[in-house]
């Protein structure tokens, strides 16, 4: 999701927290808080389940907010985020936030696009995953380069994206190669560079 600066007022006047990689930042069942939103760095969002099993959900980015949808529910928070590398955020109350929702049409107009989208590319990489890992890589670090705002995707390891597309690390790793070979990406973990957009939208490409 492209950074919405309607949120820049909202959040101008909230806390600053940094939190280092694999610290929780909110935690499934918890009662309701603040809103936090990305400054710098990634969070993985994954929903645990009681039989020790988890599902990832998302990785959240610049701009990007956390919490707001136990904000709008008033219900427990239902997932997990935890830092992937250093992450910054802005912090503000549920009510300052809520607050802000109400009076503002941009914003409500901005929480319902961005509900949609993320369903939307979930579903898509979900659906190529049975296509292959490359085309699920190439549309995840499409996303992840849109969030970042950059060509280089920064400070998520291996590990963690092998997680996203529910493959294995070795598995990730071939990918990798693939998409180096074809002059894409140019990879020195955590640094991932991508070199030809246009590959990674090809290969990205739902045909279903």
């Amino acid at each position: 999701m492209d950074v919405d600066p309607h949120w820049d007022k909202v959040f101008a006047l909230g806390t600053t927290r940094s939190y280092p990689a694999g610290q929780p930042m909110l935690l499934k069942g918890s009662h309701k808080g603040d809103v936090l939103r990305v400054v710098e760095g990634w969070t993985l969002v994954t929903d645990p389940h009681v039989d020790g099993s988890v599902t990832f959900l998302e990785i959240r980015g610049r701009g990007q907010l956390l919490g707001e949808t136990s904000a709008l529910s008033g219900k427990a928070r239902n997932a997990h985020v935890t830092a992937v590398c250093r992450t910054v955020v802005r912090a503000v109350s549920c009510e300052s936030f809520l607050s802000a929702v109400r009076t503002q049409h941009e914003l409500q107009m901005g929480l319902i696009l961005h509900a949609q989208e993320r369903h939307r590319t979930a579903n898509i990489r979900a659906g190529l995953r049975s296509f292959g890992v490359v085309s699920g890589l190439s549309l995840l670090l499409l996303e992840l380069s849109r969030t970042a705002g950059s060509l280089l995707v920064v400070g998520i390891p291996q590990k963690v994206l092998a997680g996203a597309l529910s493959v294995t690390p070795r598995t990730l790793r071939g990918a990798v190669a693939d998409l180096e070979g074809r002059g894409a990406l140019s990879v020195r973990w955590p640094v991932v560079g991508i070199t030809d957009k246009a590959v990674l939208e090809e290969l990205a490409r739902c045909e279903g």
